[in-house]
């Protein structure tokens, strides 16, 4: 939001002045600087993922719902769950439901903690690289329990 500044009064018979931009209303808050919503925090690219993660986890967990609950009404086991798992289909969204899961998680927990605790660039790091290996590791654990179906 800017203010507009008129330099000089408006006379009769004369055009008015252009309006020039006023002095902006001060951000409050450090966590607000637009200084700081620069690569330290992501950049661009992080946040556009950030959104496309978003995208498909609506959609992983739409055909999960209607694949778990409206499709198998009353027939929920193990012998239908292990029957939809020889579908590629449901092996790839539930792979993709896990990596964007974990991706949108571990990037949200990331901006907060880097909203709030840490400053210095190489710390920043430090916490980005501990994220990124947790994030391995749990999808390593979730693609080891669905080898079972995708070895086959």
């Amino acid at each position: 939001m800017t203010q507009t500044v008129i330099d000089e009064p408006q006379t009769a018979g004369q055009e008015a002045p252009a309006a020039k931009p006023g002095p902006r209303p001060p951000i409050v808050g450090r966590f607000m600087d637009p200084a700081r919503l620069d690569k330290a925090r992501g950049g661009m690219w992080l946040w556009l993922l950030q959104r496309i993660s978003a995208a498909v986890l609506l959609f992983g967990l739409m055909v999960h719902l209607v694949a778990t609950h409206i499709m198998n009404i009353g027939q929920l086991s193990y012998d239908n769950i292990a029957h939809r798992l020889t579908s590629v289909f449901f092996i790839v969204v539930d792979i993709l439901l896990l990596a964007s899961c974990l991706f949108h998680g571990l990037n949200g927990v990331r901006m907060v903690l880097l909203d709030y605790w840490f400053e210095e660039e190489s710390s920043r790091r430090t916490l980005s690289w501990v994220l990124f290996g947790i994030g391995i590791a749990v999808m390593g654990y979730g693609t080891w329990a669905l080898w079972p179906w995708i070895s086959t």
